[in-house]
């Protein structure tokens, strides 16, 4: 039977299983949700075994839709510390949107500065418009129809590069349409979940 909500993580290598730890630790100081860790065993959580793809996990993130045992799943990076309830996600998807995110700092001139510069121009002119580059370190999403090819155009346009996943988020959200919840930086980088951008490198 499946549980209806819960939260996963992806960690691969001894860091990210660390921060992974760390925000666990962080997440239970104030939440009573089972856990699930993508990739290698991490103390605190149950454990799917899926091979890595990629340098940073990034598959493995983009296939949590079809991973996660849970009906509402709350995916956070490993490097972001959940500081207080975070029961108000779920209960944005429970309210039948696709997918509650958080709009990224980097817009403007600074839209899609970590992504490679052939994706980040190719992105833009396929888009043809000016848009609201997304945080994908904090997403909550529900099981349904519209979630899953959603995933599934994401999954299709970051094979195309394998490099960063903000583009070909947006590149799917363009082909598929979907239900996105806007949640303010509190969320990602802020008070409710704290972010920790870089710490897993920083130490790799």
């Amino acid at each position: 039977m499946c549980v209806e909500r819960g939260v996963c993580y992806v960690a691969y290598g001894e860091a990210a299983c660390r921060e992974a730890r760390l925000s666990i630790q962080s997440l239970r100081l104030f939440n009573n949700l089972p856990v699930t860790v993508i990739g290698e065993p991490v103390v605190g959580a149950e454990h799917i075994e899926f091979p890595r793809m990629d340098a940073g996990g990034r598959w493995a993130k983009l296939n949590v839709d079809l991973l996660t045992p849970y009906e509402l799943t709350a995916y956070i990076d490993a490097d972001a510390w959940p500081m207080t309830d975070i029961s108000a996600g779920f209960e944005i998807v429970s309210d039948g949107w696709d997918m509650a995110i958080t709009a990224s700092t980097n817009q403007g001139r600074d839209l899609f500065w970590h992504v490679g510069e052939e994706e980040r121009a190719a992105t833009l002119v396929e888009l043809g418009y000016n848009l609201l580059q997304l945080q994908a370190g904090v997403i909550f999403i529900g099981k349904s129809q519209g979630t899953a090819r959603l995933f599934s155009a994401w999954r299709c346009e970051w094979i195309r590069w394998k490099g960063q996943d903000q583009a070909a988020l947006m590149r799917a959200l363009a082909t598929v349409p979907a239900r996105v919840w806007l949640l303010d930086k509190s969320w990602n980088g802020g008070s409710i979940i704290s972010h920790r951008w870089g710490a897993i490198r920083r130490t790799q």
